[in-house]
């Protein structure tokens, strides 16, 4: 089982990864079989390769993102971790709130990752 500092590491690679626009290292964060849901009732990617995929379709929708962590908790290998979400285009952004329900292996690297957040919701900021 990973450590709590194991989980809170690979959560902050993962933001760190996805905040300044680095693929690999984002990536990186994930195991070779992990299993990736965002959101919830979509379609799950599986590995990195799909995972990547995935990265690549949510980067042509902006110019940047932001990711503005407002809580983490950490129980055994698995964290949640609730957030706003900003992606920007030039001086206009579109943002919405999330949890990401995340599952860490014992090299400390994310297994699984479940997205909750509702397109609804999305507000121009």
């Amino acid at each position: 089982m990973p450590s709590t500092e194991q989980v809170q590491a690979a959560l902050d690679a993962y933001v760190k990864a996805f905040s300044t626009d680095d693929r690999e290292g984002w990536l990186a964060t994930f195991a070779a079989d992990a299993r990736q849901e965002d959101p919830v009732g979509s379609p799950v990617n599986v590995g990195r390769d799909a995972i990547g995929g995935f990265w690549d379709n949510v980067r042509k929708l902006a110019e940047r993102y932001e990711f503005d962590v407002r809580n983490r908790i950490v129980c055994e290998s698995e964290a949640v971790m609730a957030f706003t979400m900003t992606a920007w285009n030039g001086d206009s952004g579109l943002c919405f709130d999330a949890v990401d329900v995340i599952t860490v292996d014992d090299d400390g690297l994310i297994s699984s990752l479940r997205a909750f957040w509702d397109p609804a919701q999305m507000r121009a900021v």
